[in-house]
């Protein structure tokens, strides 16, 4: 129904999220610090603040996946959130800049997972294919030169 419904933690509803996508939710990934909430759909990752779950980045802004978006991923720090989708690409996306920068051609059959290392300094991630295959990914030198 393109809605997405917050439960408390004794399986309560506590809030529905009704005008934030336009196409069926494919995936999830909450902030490291739980302040944040990315959601992927057919096209779209759109980001909500956990405390009201007002906007921080509506539908239509990052719609550039071409097929559905199957895995979300936050940086250690949370400035950055990676999508990977059934469209064989990788794209991280800056909060703050609101910038993009693509992977093309990532994994062959799509992107089923992503995750961002934890104990390595810099950026790395990690991902996981339909072509059976597990990558990992030096992307600090990208990062610091598209967003800063």
């Amino acid at each position: 129904d393109l809605k997405i419904y917050v439960y408390s933690s004794e399986l309560k509803e506590k809030h529905v999220i009704t005008d934030g996508h336009l196409k069926p939710i494919h995936s999830f990934a909450l902030s490291n610090d739980g302040t944040m909430l990315a959601a992927g759909d057919a096209r779209d990752v759109c980001v909500y603040k956990t405390a009201d779950y007002s906007k921080v980045v509506g539908k239509s802004k990052w719609c550039f996946h071409l097929q559905k978006i199957e895995a979300l991923a936050w940086s250690k720090d949370d400035k950055v959130i990676a999508s990977g989708g059934a469209d064989d690409s990788i794209y991280l996306w800056s909060i703050a800049k609101m910038k993009r920068i693509h992977y093309r051609f990532a994994h062959r059959g799509g992107v089923v997972g992503l995750a961002f290392k934890e104990d390595t300094p810099g950026m790395t991630m990690v991902s996981v294919g339909r072509d059976s295959c597990v990558v990992q990914w030096e992307v600090t030198e990208d990062v610091n030169k598209k967003f800063g």
